[in-house]
């Protein structure tokens, strides 16, 4: 493939083999009539925690901009007098009260549930997540509407690679195996719906995410032949940035003073996930075989290793413009994921159904709160990133973070933990909006409004949409 004279906004290194990598935003090669600062894109990630909060450490206290965090989204260093062992340096980190500026708090909303007497209510609340719709128990069940991020997909998605992207650090379970109480696991384990209700693909394998976001079709190649040609390369050990390094280098001197560095932080993000990714195919020593892109699923057991390549590649996918749009499932519907680095054993559903034991209170108070030092990582990595606008991709993006059920003792789904990050939508940012009375259809509207998109309902509860600007 030969570079032509003039790069379009959404530029691509390789060509030779079929293999595109999408650039991040580059002054450089951007349209003349963009200019030097030109219109950065709006992002949306859906991000869904599961099993609910221990809420007396999740919520915020007071309102408006002077509150302060709630002990397992503030800050680090927490002191452990649990009696579970030292709370591991390595796992510790800053946490939302460290990007205040850039965090939207909201307590206080009501989300779907099922009906009073009917079991179910993490699947149900897990389905409802992007939708606030009920769920059916059919074996094949779908829901009565499309999720948020489908709908903001239409309308900022449709001009990149990927328009929408599922992701999720669990494996899915099939759509016939009930979960949770009689739910079917199409809704279960699912968040994101199409126009239909029907549950969207969700990718589950980090190689395959990998591949859905960064490799393409050459011209004129079938999918066929581009899924053979992507085995052999994998076969053969071959990086996908190996394959772009000389028109890389190529297109180096053609950069601005201002491009270069953010090019080399592009390609650098790309190797360590390659690399990461790598690492996690083999235990074998190196001399044994070398390690090949990685073909099987998250592992459960290892919380850090996939929580980190999950955060890369989403960073990864909105600096480079591959899809706008993302929502990602740190574990299926009443997942069970160990965290035993951190001194919880036993499995995260089981722990937080604590019935006030309070060792397992204490188990859960430390998952709640390992888990918001890696999510203030991924908010600061994008936060990190500049755009071509000159601002990051934290401010060009809405982060939209929540959970299927609020306490996970309790199994309420009113009252529910919802953190909003990024300025995509033009909320205001760093204060606690109590949303009492509100619902998440009524946070969707103005999630909508925020990104162009003109609806006068959402689900099946939404009246006015929530004042946040």
């Amino acid at each position: 493939m030969k570079m032509s004279k003039r790069y379009g906004r959404r530029a691509f290194l390789g060509g030779t083999a079929g293999v595109l990598i999408g650039l991040p935003f580059l002054e450089t090669l951007a349209p003349r009539k963009v200019g030097a600062a030109g219109t950065a894109p709006k992002r949306f990630l859906g991000y869904w925690y599961p099993n609910g909060y221990y809420m007396i450490d999740w919520h915020p206290t007071g309102t408006g901009t002077s509150y302060t965090f709630g002990l397992n989204n503030g800050p680090g260093n927490r002191v452990w007098t649990d009696g579970l062992g030292t709370f591991p340096a390595s796992e510790d980190g800053p946490g939302l009260d460290s990007i205040k500026s850039q965090v939207l708090m909201i307590s206080g909303l009501q989300n779907t549930h099922q009906p009073t007497g009917v079991p179910g209510d993490h699947s149900g609340g897990t389905g409802a997540f992007l939708t606030d719709r009920s769920v059916s128990m059919d074996v094949n069940a779908k829901m009565g509407g499309p999720s948020i991020d489908y709908v903001i997909s239409q309308a900022v998605g449709m001009n990149t690679k990927v328009p929408y992207l599922a992701m999720a650090g669990e494996t899915a379970r099939p759509p016939g195996v009930f979960c949770d109480s009689g739910f079917s696991c199409s809704v279960g384990d699912h968040v994101s719906f199409d126009s239909d209700g029907n549950p969207l693909t969700r990718f589950d394998n980090p190689g395959q995410i990998f591949d859905e976001l960064f490799m393409g079709l050459a011209p004129g190649m079938t999918s066929s032949a581009a899924d053979a040609m992507a085995a052999a390369m994998r076969a053969q050990d071959k990086s996908v940035l190996d394959l772009v390094t000389a028109e890389a280098t190529s297109l180096e001197a053609k950069l601005s003073r201002q491009d270069k560095p953010r090019l080399d932080e592009y390609l650098t993000s790309v190797r360590q996930v390659e690399q990461r990714i790598a690492a996690l195919q083999t235990n074998m020593p190196m001399t044994c075989m070398p390690p090949q892109r990685v073909s099987t699923p998250f592992n459960l057991s290892d919380p850090r290793g996939t929580i980190d390549i999950a955060h890369a590649l989403i960073a990864l996918a909105f600096q480079c413009d591959a899809t706008r749009v993302i929502s990602f499932q740190w574990g299926n519907s009443t997942t069970n994921r160990p965290h035993t680095m951190i001194g919880a054993s036993g499995g995260h559903h089981d722990t937080s159904h604590h019935g006030t034991d309070a060792t397992m209170i204490a188990k859960i108070q430390r998952i709640d709160y390992w888990w918001y030092r890696r999510f203030t990582e991924l908010l600061t990595t994008l936060q990190g990133m500049t755009d071509i606008d000159g601002r990051t991709v934290l401010d060009n993006t809405l982060v939209f973070q929540g959970t299927d059920v609020s306490d996970g003792a309790m199994h309420n789904h009113n009252d529910m933990p919802v953190v909003v990050a990024g300025g995509a939508a033009g909320f205001r940012l760093g204060q606690h909006v109590d949303g009492t009375g509100s619902w998440f259809g009524d946070l969707f509207l103005a999630i909508a409004k925020g990104f162009g998109v003109n609806v006068t309902s959402f689900g099946e509860h939404s009246a006015n949409p929530l004042t946040l600007t």
